[in-house]
């Protein structure tokens, strides 16, 4: 039997599996296309028939490559130095004023006398410069250059020297280098050389020199200018032009231009052959990473909806259902959503944290369906919390008029804060709260009215499960009020222990208060057999012996299960079942065995032959009920009548079930079951106490 468990155990995680790629892959192409845009078939230079904005925030790549090319013209012409003119330069001014030297110097005799005149000296050296370096000096400075004093002259040659050195170390075209020469002639002294007026100042002499001397040494480098080219345009190109989301692209009657054209074709809004695999594989990515998460959460946290294959389906259908909806209603508003049918269901199954956890997965997953909608994520997540919080209540049944105003007022009121921050205009921040509502009060509306739907696939005690388990007209409470009146007085009384300790412990008291209910049904099978059931002093077990008697006592909660399973009791209530005796031994019947073996002088049988053969609780909750089954079975059959020896009895019996290690996997603390006590002698206070006598 084992061994079939195990084998549907693992066709169940197989089947799970291949239900969770299908999922994967449905949600994938529902996803992929949702995400596409609308296009539109228009062509450069027609009218526009569309009002067009931008569905996402893009490259311009036409206004980028525009600005680049820009950017690209600016640059100015790279110029280097050219050693060899520079050095030209250089060579040419040395040899220049060593020509100039040796002129002079030929023109005093060796008794230091002038040979030939200042004006026949000046014509000599304007010719002989023409002929040789193919310069025209202007008269005044030929004129100032061959006569003025050796001093003065030598002063000239130094400095204009000097000057050629510092002016060769940079980079000049003509426009420079006239700067430069003017400026480097600022600086010398700017004295006549002569009191005749032919004569000019050295500042001017060098001036003119150099300008008639100097040829500019900067030469245009291709490969650099083009370089500074490629780098200015590649610069202009790594800060591109943004198409922001939400921007005008063309409005109706507008031309649209190749600009326009080029925008469209960015945002992917032109009719187009090609599949786009880039967004496909992004969205296998994005959908992996989420379904990983969620996977993740409930294999940690929500373990007992593993192996329940129902409650699986039912809470993929609640997952893939929104995704479906959102698919075809955010193309008329991205706040037009229906997360909260999601967020009703599975705060409804999962508590308050599943319901907020997978909601928020849920929201993750329609997100690029929306754009990316960012005024969808901060409503969504606010309204979220507020439904998973009335939803998700496990002790009682939530009131559908409190879901619907609470969540769609949250709803609401998030959308115009959102709006107020965003400084939307009046009209924009109406239309937002409008769709808004809308989605949520259409999803809760929905999920409201589905519930019977997914409690028929499903298999889990919801609060409205349970709530409809708790009446009295359900079939088999009926039958334990007429067929075993003792087990039922006994299942409320359990009942009320399970529901007052739960309470005191924070765990799930409706689930104590119901599986408390059904724990025993099981003895509907034969109810004679159990003590509580029994009339006249009649027992039916005199006549059995202790082998055939435990059988039929420890086959109660299998005997249970089945009766369970056949009325679809939720799983967590079939585990009570199952649970409520753990591995335990019937002690009556175990210390007959014992008895009659020695009598008989045969060994005493194992212990393990007479246990229920159950397992051990595994929720705190089943394990609530197993103890106050033991303790009020216990109160009754001694008939305690007060509440200091219930508790002396309460104690024994929880020490008890620790010693048989029934409580290792229930979670309990050992504070847990000092608050359940103290809750237990609560119950007790008041059953115990005596109504007040009136006369007769």
């Amino acid at each position: 039997m084992r061994s079939s468990a195990k084998k549907n155990q693992k066709l169940f995680k197989v089947i799970r599996i291949v239900a969770m790629v299908l999922l994967a892959a449905l949600i994938v192409a529902i996803v992929y296309f949702g995400s596409l845009p609308k296009k539109y078939d228009v062509y450069s230079g027609q009218t526009s028939e569309y009002d067009i904005t931008a569905t996402r925030s893009v490259t311009d790549t036409y206004e980028t490559e525009r600005r680049a090319l820009i950017a690209k013209t600016e640059v100015s012409p790279v110029y280097v130095i050219s050693e060899d003119v520079s050095a030209r330069n250089i060579e040419l001014v040395n040899g220049f004023f060593q020509y100039c030297t040796e002129l002079r110097k030929g023109n005093v005799d060796d008794m230091g006398m002038v040979i030939k005149n200042k004006q026949e000296l000046t014509d000599l050296l304007t010719k002989a410069i023409k002929e040789r370096y193919e310069i025209e000096l202007p008269h005044d400075v030929a004129y100032t250059l061959a006569n003025i004093s050796f001093v003065d002259y030598s002063y000239v040659e130094t400095e204009t020297k000097q000057i050629v050195e510092m002016i060769s170390m940079d980079a000049l075209d003509d426009q420079a280098l006239q700067v430069e020469i003017n400026d480097y002639s600022s600086y010398v002294k700017n004295t006549r050389t002569h009191e005749d007026t032919d004569y000019i100042s050295q500042s001017e002499l060098i001036k003119l020199l150099l300008n008639r001397l100097l040829s500019a040494n900067a030469v245009y480098d291709s490969t650099a200018t083009e370089a500074a080219r490629t780098s200015a345009y590649k610069n202009a190109l790594s800060e591109p032009v943004m198409i922001q989301k939400g921007a005008r692209i063309v409005s109706v009657g507008e031309t649209i231009t190749p600009h326009v054209y080029s925008q469209l074709q960015d945002l992917d809004l032109l009719p187009s052959d090609s599949f786009n695999y880039k967004l496909l594989i992004g969205i296998i990515v994005y959908i992996f990473i989420i379904f990983f998460a969620g996977a993740f959460y409930l294999t940690r946290f929500d373990r007992e909806y593993e192996s329940d294959s129902k409650t699986f389906i039912a809470l993929m259908i609640a997952f893939i259902v929104p995704l479906i909806s959102s698919r075809y209603l955010t193309s008329i508003s991205p706040l037009f959503s229906t997360i909260m049918f999601t967020t009703v269901i599975f705060a409804t199954y999962l508590g308050i944290q599943g319901g907020i956890t997978m909601s928020c997965l849920s929201l993750l997953v329609v997100l690029p369906m929306s754009g990316f909608n960012t005024e969808l994520i901060f409503v969504s997540i606010i309204s979220i919390f507020v439904c998973s919080v009335i939803a998700g209540q496990r002790n009682h049944k939530y009131n559908a008029a409190t879901l619907i105003i609470f969540t769609c007022v949250a709803s609401v009121l998030s959308s115009f804060g959102y709006n107020l921050v965003t400084q939307s205009s009046t009209t924009d921040t109406f239309n937002s709260a409008l769709w808004s509502v809308i989605g949520t009060g259409c999803s809760v509306v929905a999920a409201i009215g589905s519930q019977p739907l997914f409690e028929l696939i499903s298999n889990t005690a919801s609060p409205m499960r349970l709530l409809d388990l708790a009446s009295q007209s359900h079939p088999l409470q009926k039958r334990l009020f007429l067929e075993a009146p003792g087990t039922s007085q006994h299942s409320m009384m359990v009942a009320n222990l399970a529901d007052s300790a739960a309470e005191a412990i924070g765990a799930n008291a409706l689930l104590a208060k119901v599986g408390s209910y059904y724990h025993d049904i099981g003895k509907l099978e034969r109810p004679e057999y159990f003590t509580e059931n029994q009339q006249d002093g009649k027992n039916p077990h005199d006549g059995l012996s202790v082998e055939e008697s435990v059988a039929i006592i420890t086959s109660h909660p299998s005997d249970g299960l089945k009766l369970a399973k056949k009325y679809r009791l939720p799983l967590p209530i079939q585990s009570i079942i199952l649970e409520h005796h753990g591995t335990t031994c019937p002690g009556y019947f175990y210390m007959k065995a014992q008895k009659e073996a020695e009598e008989k002088g045969e060994p005493v049988p194992p212990k393990e032959q007479f246990s229920y053969k159950g397992s051990v609780p595994s929720t705190r909750e089943s394990a609530i009920i197993m103890i106050a089954d033991s303790c009020e079975a216990a109160v009754r059959s001694r008939g305690i009548h007060d509440v200091e020896e219930a508790e002396v009895l309460f104690r024994k019996i929880i020490k008890q079930k620790i010693d048989e290690d029934q409580l290792v996997h229930s979670g309990l603390s050992f504070e847990d079951l000092e608050n359940i006590i103290r809750a237990f002698m609560q119950v007790y206070a008041g059953f115990f106490h005596e109504r007040v006598k009136y006369p007769e």
